[in-house]
């Protein structure tokens, strides 16, 4: 499995060359100490429609399916997951996105974070192929764009992006769509 830095770009496709149509991405972390209990919220927003997928939406955008919402990150492998299939998407931009549900009040940043990554499956195959790590930089900050899936007629080119900022849903919303 490929790991990816922050820039990185990955076109999926299978090994004959034609199109991965079906993609997963997951979210796994821990607490970085016992006894916290920090809730990640993985989410997609599409940028052309300005759509946004989340807990409370999971189907917001056409061909675009959010996982239950896992509010501890306890348990081994991915603890939240989106599946995309680019064959309902619309072209353009997709980003995946997450934030710490409800910091602010909490009092919480990625610091409280261990170990979070994002890894992207072949959903046909549930393949594993890449991976990129989203904690190394995180610091106060409290959400991050993680990616940038862009479908390109019926596949998808993930480019790892890696940016942080202080906020919430709505103002990484805000960020993206200024994008």
């Amino acid at each position: 499995m490929l790991s990816l830095e922050k820039g990185q770009s990955l076109s999926l496709t299978k090994p004959d060359g034609s199109s991965i149509q079906k993609i997963r991405v997951g979210l796994s972390w821990d607490v970085a100490s016992i006894g916290s209990n920090v809730d990640l919220d993985l989410f997609v927003i599409h940028k052309e429609s300005k759509k946004v997928a989340f807990f409370n939406d999971k189907t917001a955008i056409s061909g675009v399916k959010l996982s239950d919402d896992n509010l501890t990150g306890e348990g081994e492998g991915d603890d939240e997951f989106t599946e995309l299939d680019a064959t309902k998407t619309d072209n353009g931009d997709y980003y995946i996105c997450v934030n710490i549900y409800d910091a602010k009040s909490r009092k919480q940043s990625f610091n409280l974070v261990n170990n979070a990554k994002a890894t992207i499956y072949n959903s046909e195959t549930n393949s594993a192929l890449a991976s990129y790590s989203i904690t190394e930089d995180g610091g106060q900050n409290t959400g991050i764009i993680v990616a940038k899936l862009k479908d390109v007629g019926g596949s998808y080119e993930f480019t790892a992006l890696g940016d942080y900022i202080v906020g919430d849903i709505n103002e990484v919303a805000q960020i993206v769509f200024g994008k």
